[in-house]
């Protein structure tokens, strides 16, 4: 039996490494119900990595990479490439399908209680949104992006362009998971962040595509 898997990922033209943990995409999704697509680009930002003290935090705001990374953010286009791609594999599968536009702050959104049973749920409650929006599932799509820079105290290490994108597919019947998957990954940024009056290196790195990839 073969099982369709959606992996939201980047595809870096330069060497890349990442980590995936993943709920396979559940064959029932592939059937007649409807699905809203949630997605949710967050504006570019400056994430730290590396061993750090409060005192060492404060000195190292990363105020300098505020306006570049601003700068080069409308380059992207995250949300329209993401939508395009998203709806070319559902269109492909005969999936029904539409986006909400609604904003989702995840975190606030109700706890769901877990029901004895051995299927997974997700631990936010979206079965509100079933009559809202007439559908039957939810895919909730969170994207973060920009520059990871990392730290040994106060002093700078490196940095790399960064992106982790979460999904979950939701039955809204019960809440419970038809896949959740978690893709980050980096890459080396191809020369200095601050050449060229436009910041080209700062996006992400020289020559970086943005795609959606699914496997059978």
């Amino acid at each position: 039996m073969k099982f369709l898997k959606l992996t939201f990922g980047i595809l870096f033209l330069l060497s890349v490494t990442s980590c995936i943990t993943t709920l396979p995409l559940n064959q029932q999704f592939y059937n007649t119900k409807k699905v809203g697509v949630i997605l949710q680009v967050d504006s570019i930002g400056m994430a730290k990595a590396g061993g750090q003290g409060l005192l060492d935090m404060a000195l190292t705001p990363g105020n300098r990479f505020t306006e570049p990374l601003k700068k080069v953010e409308p380059k992207f286009n995250l949300n329209e490439t993401l939508k395009s791609e998203i709806s070319s594999i559902l269109n492909s599968k005969n999936k029904q399908f539409q986006f909400i536009d609604e904003k989702i702050d995840y975190q606030n959104l109700n706890k769901f209680e877990k029901p004895n049973s051995d299927k997974k749920y997700s631990k936010k409650d979206f079965r509100n949104l079933k009559t809202s929006n007439n559908v039957d599932e939810i895919m909730f799509i969170n994207v973060k992006y920009g520059i990871l820079v990392s730290y040994y105290g106060m002093i700078e290490l490196d940095k790399q362009g960064y992106v982790n994108i979460g999904t979950e597919i939701v039955d809204l019947s019960d809440n419970s998971l038809l896949q959740q998957e978690n893709f980050q990954t980096v890459a080396e940024m191809n020369g200095n962040w601050k050449k060229g009056e436009d910041f080209e290196n700062l996006k992400i790195q020289s020559k970086t595509q943005l795609i959606v990839l699914y496997r059978l």
